[in-house]
């Protein structure tokens, strides 16, 4: 499912924070969310082709991703150096951030450098861990159309991308939908938040597994193995 343009704020799947615009050091990365116009994004497409641009909606910069980091730093550059990118969707509306053609996603590691600043970042990794981002529409307003880039930047589909993907993880799955809920189950972040629970439970139904938990049952059952674990603490510490 492809993203409308507009404008948007996006969340770390995390932490809750927001992608946000650093204006004074001229960075990007996440911060708490305040709703000011530096949290706010236009997701622009580029004409003819399934490429994104991110750009901040603060007035004065109008700065976008980029595609690339400078040292431990994600400066906001000008349209012409900016990042294109593919917006990989997975379930309701996370998405991944992925560099068109190559297998760099932007991901928030979560650490605070210099001023409080909390970089996101580029990597190549084997696991999607910290790479999940969550797009939520404020407007259709995307801020003026993109000009076209110079250089030719065509590429094959999201849906071939993941299925390479796929292949290079030596899996067996049916179809996408099947791998990233498998990275839902096993791959959690820590920790893994309520609501993050109850979308991996969501999507496990909506591919038809039988006998999937409702999210009161599983917290009972963590519950439990919390009473359990301090128990046997308990007896550690009396022998």
């Amino acid at each position: 499912m492809s993203l409308c343009q507009g404008t948007y704020t996006i969340y770390d799947t995390d932490s809750g924070r927001v992608l946000a615009y650093y204006a004074g050091p001229n960075r990007i990365g996440t911060w708490d969310h305040n709703h000011t116009d530096n949290q706010k994004w236009y997701i622009k497409r580029y004409p003819g082709s399934s490429g994104y641009a991110i750009q901040n909606i603060m007035n004065r910069y109008k700065k976008y991703l980029p595609a690339r980091m400078n040292g431990p730093y994600t400066i906001g550059v000008d349209e012409g150096d900016a990042g294109i990118f593919e917006l990989e969707h997975q379930f309701q509306d996370f998405y991944l951030i992925k560099l068109i053609g190559k297998t760099t996603y932007l991901d928030h590691p979560y650490l605070e450098l210099d001023d409080k600043y909390t970089p996101a970042s580029f990597s190549n990794k084997g696991t999607l861990k910290g790479c999940f981002w969550r797009f939520e529409k404020i407007s259709d307003d995307s801020g003026g159309t993109l000009k076209r880039r110079a250089n030719n930047f065509a590429c094959s589909s999201a849906p071939q991308t993941r299925a390479i993907f796929s292949q290079s993880l030596g899996s067996l799955y049916v179809d996408d939908a099947h791998l990233h809920t498998d990275m839902l189950f096993n791959m959690p972040r820590t920790p893994f938040t309520r609501d993050q629970r109850i979308a991996a439970l969501e999507w496990a139904r909506m591919l038809g597994a039988s006998n999937v938990p409702s999210i009161h049952s599983f917290d009972e059952c963590e519950r439990r193995l919390g009473v359990l674990s301090t128990n046997t603490n308990n007896l550690g510490q009396i022998e």
